[in-house]
């Protein structure tokens, strides 16, 4: 009986074993795809970070906001490798085999692949039009936290 128990525990362990390296090694294609590449090429590019510095883009002198892109953009690149292996990991730990297939299904599409060219545009211009109310949220926040700490 101990021996059936324990053949049974080994097949288990492998299946499981097998499913985490197969969503693993469907994360990892879906984070190497076409589409995925290009979308964090657009969003680590100078270009792509200028877009998206409409949260302190007003703060900044002209001038210097793509000077300050490029060197966001090229510290970014720095840990892009990092960035993309973490990406995996947690898409492997959080989604089921199903749902990583479907996504990288999704974004393959002409919809998907047309959502994804338009999500970072989408996301600067969103993120630009809150910029004003999110620099007085952080004005606020940095007033409330200091008079608790000084308390």
């Amino acid at each position: 009986m101990r021996i059936l128990t324990f053949l049974i525990m080994v097949f288990l362990a492998s299946s499981v074993l097998a499913e985490d390296a197969e969503r693993l090694e469907a994360a990892e294609a879906y984070v190497n795809s076409k589409g995925q590449q290009g979308l964090m090429d657009d969003m680590l590019s100078p270009e792509g970070v200028m877009a998206q510095m409409g949260l302190i883009g007003g703060s900044l002198p002209a001038d210097k906001q793509a000077t300050v892109a490029k060197i966001v953009s090229e510290e970014l690149a720095s840990i892009r490798p990092a960035m993309e292996s973490a990406i995996i990991s947690g898409m492997a730990e959080t989604f089921t085999l199903a749902e990583i297939k479907a996504l990288a299904a999704f974004y393959s599409s002409e919809e998907g692949a047309s959502a994804m060219k338009k999500m970072n545009p989408f996301m600067a211009q969103t993120m630009q039009s809150i910029g004003p109310a999110f620099q007085q949220m952080q004005a606020n926040l940095a007033r409330r936290v200091q008079a608790e700490l000084s308390e």
